[in-house]
C-alpha cells in the first residue's frame, strides 16, 4: 500500500530531496502514538509512505524499499509501528547528510539497553553483538556504531543501490533468530559504508509501555511511559523516579563485563 499522505502543506519541506517512509506493521497499527506522529511528520516534498502489513517485517521492509526506490527516493526511513518520535525527527537525520544514521533508541524490555552495538570479538558468539551501555554514549551529536536495531534507520539511495536486493534477510545470525536489521548492518560494512546514532534524536519505543532514552544531569537513563512533553514538565526528582537511573545501568554493564570475562576464560581453558 502505497500512502501519499494528506494535503496540509506545513508538513512539507523543501530542504531535501524526496524519500520513502517505509513503514512494517501488523494489520492494525498497535500504538495510536505512532499513528499521531506518522500524521505529523515533517518530511520533503514528494516524499511517499510505502506501507506494508504482515508478519514478515523482512518482506515488509524490502517491499517498501523497493516501491520507494522505483518511485525516485534519494533515501528511505526505516519505521515500525511500535515507535513514537518528534515531528521534526526525519529531518533532523536528513541534516546530518551521513550514508546510515539512527536515533537512539532503548530496548524495550529491561534493562532497557541501547539497540546499538559495538564490533564482535573472536569469542562472541555467532548473531550477537556487545552491546553499548549508556554511559559509553556521548550526549550529543553522533556516534559511529556498528550495528544497531532498524527503528528510524536513514539509508541513502546510493548504499541501497550498492547492495543487493533483498537488503533485509532472516536467518544469517542463526538458523533460530531474525536479525534482519543488524544482518543488514554486516552487509553495509561489507559494502565499505559505516553507520551512526544520532544522539541529539531521540524515539520512544512502546510495548504497552513507552521506553524513551533521556539524559538526565549530564548521565543517559531509560524513562518509562515518558514523552517529550512530559519530560520537560517534570521536576528532576520526578524524572529520577521513572527512570532506569544510570547507576542500575553501571551495575547491567559490570555484570556484562564480569560475565564475558568469565566466559572467555572459559573458552581459553
Amino acid at each position: 500500500m502505497l500512502v501519499q499522505g494528506n494535503e496540509r502543506p506545513e508538513l512539507f519541506r523543501p530542504d531535501h530531496p524526496p524519500g520513502a517512509i517505509c513503514v512494517a506493521s501488523g494489520e492494525l497499527a498497535r500504538y495510536p502514538a505512532f499513528t499521531e506522529s506518522m500524521l505529523n511528520v515533517l518530511r520533503p516534498k514528494g516524499t511517499t509512505i510505502p506501507w506494508h502489513a504482515g508478519l514478515n517485517v523482512a518482506a515488509n521492509f524490502n517491499n517498501g524499499v523497493r516501491e520507494g526506490l522505483a518511485n525516485g527516493a534519494q533515501w528511505v526511513w526505516i519505521m515500525g509501528d511500535d515507535h513514537e518520535f518528534e515531528p521534526d525527527a526525519l529531518l533532523r537525520l536528513l541534516e546530518r547528510d551521513l550514508d546510515i544514521v539512527v536515533p537512539v533508541v532503548a530496548r524495550r524490555q529491561p534493562p532497557f539497553i541501547p539497540v546499538l552495538f559495538k564490533q564482535p570479538q573472536e569469542d562472541t558468539p555467532r548473531g550477537q553483538f556487545p552491546p553499548y551501555h549508556w554511559s559509553e554514549l556521548p550526549p550529543h551529536g553522533v556516534h559511529e556504531v556498528y550495528t544497531c536495531g532498524s527503528a528510524g534507520m536513514l539509508i541513502r539511495r546510493h548504499v541501497l543501490e550498492a547492495m543487493t536486493d533483498p537488503w533485509f534477510e532472516t536467518g544469517h545470525m542463526g538458523h533460530e533468530y531474525t536479525f534482519e536489521d543488524t544482518y543488514f548492518c554486516v552487509k553495509a560494512h561489507q559494502a565499505g559504508f559505516r553507520i551512526f546514532a544520532d544522539m541529539d534524536v531521540q524515539m520512544d519505543h512502546w510495548t504497552p509501555m513507552s521506553v524513551r532514552p533521556v539524559r538526565h544531569q549530564g548521565h543517559w537513563a531509560v524513562a518509562v511511559n515518558l514523552s517529550a512533553t512530559a519530560q520537560a514538565l517534570l521536576t528532576a526528582q520526578s524524572l529520577i523516579n521513572l527512570t532506569h537511573d544510570p547507576e542500575a545501568q553501571e551495575r547491567t554493564k559490570a555484570r556484562f563485563d564480569r560475565d564475558h570475562a568469565i566466559t572467555k576464560g572459559e573458552s581459553n581453558a
